[in-house]
């Protein structure tokens, strides 16, 4: 059974990894002889699975806008519905990629942590570094599925709120229930912990997990959590390891993901890079921009289609190549000044924020923020996570968290300009959910969908 387990993730190596030439020295395949440590290694070298991610919470978040009836039509069907956060994304017949990808990341995953340790060959040392990126990987995935298709962690309800299913075995077989939040969230949380002691400091790519990821990765559920203090000494942690930026002013060309500094845990968004180039900014993300700040200029253009003129994202066209959603630099000093406004250390959230904007500004054109209270502060703090991670399907997920507080909370109106139907999304709606895919329940009945 072991053996066949191995054949089959292999053979699927084979098949899913895309060939670049940055990438050339990374082993992902070859003559393998079953049970040898290099077959695990192999497995985890496999970016065409393992870097994959999301992208579909950027179309239902509120920093994209559709206001134009051809642009809206040209969307793919799941886009669509997803823009409008209809009752199913995807048909019977069509299998829903964030879904999907994850799972099939996390099936890689639990093969590793499960057979690793009783391979031929391979030190001690290097299997359980292998567990750990396992571990790694495994966890970034859980955390994104149960944001996506679970409810908002509420500490008062997550033991019974529904997730998502936890596979832990490499089985296909198995028939999985939806476990709880609390559940979920537990098992992210105990992944990335165990996973920190073999882990190396920084990797030789961003593609594999390091200390610093482990770090970034538990910055991130923390603050999705609500707790803002172990969310900001994560923060910091993975500061003390990685804490370059790009200078965008004086970047000539944007460097590929492999190749860029910022990246602490290289994942790409789901769909081709192409796609990205019809994200149109909202009204609302656009009023937010200062158009000296080079997160405007560089990374959104000007589309002009039918006569009509729209702002959108530009980042993928600089380099023809899917964009970061995995933690980074910027991402981790933006939770940092998060935790410190809310612990009402204000001047000290405005010094990170400061700082990551004169990387985003010429020197003459940088406007230094100031925030007068801590309330003051955290507002300016969401305000420039929203430039900062635009289309990183970060905004979403904070959608999530920040529309239980009332300071952040609002109603989102969308129209669908074929049907003249407009749908509200209004905080805490089951709206917020994705809809469990219909082409799974249809191979397990025992998978309980989401209310709408």
């Amino acid at each position: 059974m072991k053996l066949s387990k191995i054949f089959i993730a292999i053979i699927s190596t084979a098949s899913l990894f895309q060939s670049c030439s940055n990438y050339t020295d990374i082993k992902t395949g070859g003559a393998l002889t079953p049970g040898e440590y290099e077959n695990y290694r192999y497995l985890m070298n496999n970016m065409g699975v393992l870097e994959r991610s999301i992208d579909m919470p950027d179309m239902t978040s509120d920093d994209i806008e559709y206001l134009d009836t051809t642009m809206q039509t040209s969307l793919a069907l799941s886009f669509r519905n997803a823009y409008t956060w209809s009752e199913n994304f995807y048909d019977a017949t069509s299998e829903d990629p964030d879904w999907g990808l994850l799972y099939a990341s996390n099936y890689y995953c639990n093969l590793v942590i499960k057979d690793v340790m009783s391979s031929t060959d391979g030190t001690l040392e290097e299997k359980e570094g292998l567990i750990a990126e396992a571990r790694v990987h495994r966890a970034y995935n859980y955390f994104t599925l149960v944001n996506e298709y679970g409810r908002q962690y509420n500490e008062a309800t997550a033991a019974t709120d529904l997730g998502v299913p936890l596979i832990l075995e490499p089985n296909v077989s198995i028939t999985p229930v939806r476990a709880t939040v609390k559940a979920a969230y537990d098992l992210v949380l105990a992944d990335l912990k165990s996973a920190i002691a073999d882990l190396p400091a920084k990797p030789r790519y961003n593609i594999y997990p390091s200390k610093a990821a482990a770090y970034a990765l538990l910055a991130r559920v923390y603050l999705q959590m609500g707790n803002y203090t172990p969310a900001g000494l994560y923060a910091d942690s993975a500061l003390s390891i990685q804490n370059t930026l790009l200078d965008l002013p004086t970047v000539a060309t944007m460097p590929l993901r492999l190749d860029n500094p910022e990246i602490i845990l290289s994942k790409k968004a789901g769909q081709s890079h192409a796609y990205s180039a019809y994200q149109v900014l909202s009204s609302d993300l656009l009023s937010l921009f200062d158009t000296n700040d080079f997160r405007y200029s560089k990374l959104t253009r000007d589309l002009t289609t039918n006569g009509k003129t729209f702002r959108v994202n530009n980042m993928e066209s600089l380099n023809y190549e899917n964009r970061n959603i995995g933690p980074s630099v910027p991402e981790m000093m933006l939770v940092a000044a998060e935790c410190k406004a809310r612990n009402n250390e204000v001047a000290a959230a405005m010094e990170i924020l400061n700082t990551l904007r004169a990387k985003r500004f010429n020197p003459g054109d940088l406007i230094l923020l100031n925030a007068s209270n801590a309330d003051e502060a955290l507002e300016i703090v969401i305000e420039e996570r929203r430039r900062e991670l635009m289309f990183k399907c970060a905004r979403w997920f904070d959608q999530k968290r920040l529309f239980n507080d009332s300071r952040f909370a609002k109603n989102i109106s969308r129209t669908n300009l074929v049907t003249g139907q407009t749908a509200v999304l209004e905080p805490g709606s089951n709206r917020y959910l994705f809809p469990v895919p219909l082409y799974n329940i249809q191979l397990n009945p025992s998978l309980e969908q989401n209310p709408r």
